[in-house]
């Protein structure tokens, strides 16, 4: 808490003054898990043996595992990288083409645009132009109607 609030006073703080449990490192732990302090507070020696994170037991087991388990898993790995890289420049390349896309259809739209203005002018200049016919007409078939 006291952190946050000098953090707060001063905005250019150093962030390894903000509270640990915000850190990268502790973010992920689970809350369900409890650690090695918390065990051997509750269980007597003899019962925690197996908690034991330097146990001789998991240290041979883990020595069981073969090198060429581990060549396997690295080169399934990379594998898998090298699939998500193609993954990732397809969706790349996918991006591209649709921005290339968006480009030309606003451009297409711009164009639309100008033929529709042009169009709207075109259009009030012949409504001018057939009132003023209609009134020619008018005259005449007034000035007929009068002779």
């Amino acid at each position: 808490m006291q952190n946050e609030a000098a953090s707060l006073l001063d905005p250019g703080s150093s962030y390894l003054l903000q509270e640990p449990s915000r850190t990268v490192s502790g973010r992920y732990k689970s809350t369900t898990t409890a650690s090695e302090e918390d065990v051997s507070s509750r269980y007597p020696r003899t019962d925690r043996s197996g908690f034991s994170r330097y146990n001789r037991d998991a240290n041979a087991s883990g020595n069981l595992v073969s090198s060429s388990m581990l060549e396997k898993k690295i080169e399934d790995l990379e594998k898998e990288v090298v699939r998500e890289r193609q993954e990732n420049l397809r969706l790349v390349r996918l991006m591209q083409d649709k921005e290339e896309m968006i480009g030309k259809l606003k451009e297409e739209i711009d164009l639309l645009n100008r033929d529709l203005d042009d169009i709207e002018d075109e259009n009030e200049q012949l409504k001018q132009e057939n009132k003023t016919l209609l009134k020619v007409v008018g005259q005449l078939t007034s000035c007929r109607i009068t002779t």
